[in-house]
Parts: structure tokens; sequence; C-alpha cells
């Protein structure tokens, strides 16, 4: 009975010492942020689903117990990972990874330009054939006898 006490308030100690807004504090979130919700919501572990999401909470929770610790940032991903796999890590796009799809938009932009200015381009006048004078002669003629 005694062992039951000890682990109650033990328990009730660990639920008062954390609050919604210690979860939600900045040091928590900036963890939780690297690493990737497994509810299959698609997002980081600072979702804010309604009701809640029941995996960001656990890991949520673990990561201010251990912040609280002292371990470090980097310490706490490398638990997760080893855990979860790597595949928990969420890697934010470099620089190129976010330009890209800019850059490639822009040189679209630019191709189909560059296209629709070549057909709308008047083609240069060909020398036409010229007539045979004995043609224009027979021509006048088939003319004046119009009148």
């Amino acid at each position: 009975m005694r062992k039951f006490s000890v682990l109650l308030a033990l328990a009730a100690g660990f639920s008062l010492a954390q609050t919604a807004v210690d979860l939600d504090s900045e040091p928590v979130n900036r963890v939780a942020k690297k690493l990737a919700c497994s509810c299959g919501c698609a997002q980081d572990m600072t979702c804010q689903m309604e009701p809640g999401c029941g995996i960001c909470k656990r890991a949520k929770t673990r990561i201010f117990v251990e912040q609280a610790a002292g371990k470090s940032d980097s310490q706490i991903l490398d638990a997760f990972a080893a855990e979860n796999g790597k595949q928990i890590l969420n890697v934010t796009p470099g620089m190129f990874g976010t330009a890209g799809p800019f850059v490639a938009l822009a040189l679209g932009g630019i191709l189909v330009l560059l296209v629709i200015r070549r057909y709308r381009k008047p083609q240069a006048a060909g020398h036409a054939p010229e007539i045979d004078p004995e043609v224009l002669k027979r021509i006048d003629k088939d003319m004046a006898k119009l009148d």
C-alpha cells in the first residue's frame, strides 16, 4: 500500500508540474518542430489539432521532462531518432529547396514567352517569282476587252 501511495503522489506531482502552457512553450516547440507527427496528420509535433493529438502531447511531455532534466535539443532529437528511426526527424528544405519551385516557374514562363514571341513574328516576305512579260501583256489585253 505504501508503494502505491508513493506512486500516486509522484504521478500527481508530475501532472501538476506540467501544464498546457509548459507544453506549448517556446523551448518545447523549438524541439517539437523538428519532429514529424506519426498520427497521420502530416504535420510536425507542434500540431494544434482539436481536441489535441495524443501522440504530440506525449512527445511534448517527454521533451519538457528531458529539458527540465538538462538535456540539450540535439540529445533529445537523437533519443527520438534512436527509438523511432530517422523518419521522425523533419528535414526542412534548404535555400534551393525553397527557391527551386519559383525558379522553375520563372524559367517556364520565360520559355513560354519566347515560344509565343517566335511564332508571332511576321515571316519575312520572300521574293515573289517574276511574272513573264508575255503573260502580263495577255492579262492587259484581256482586261481591255472587258471594258
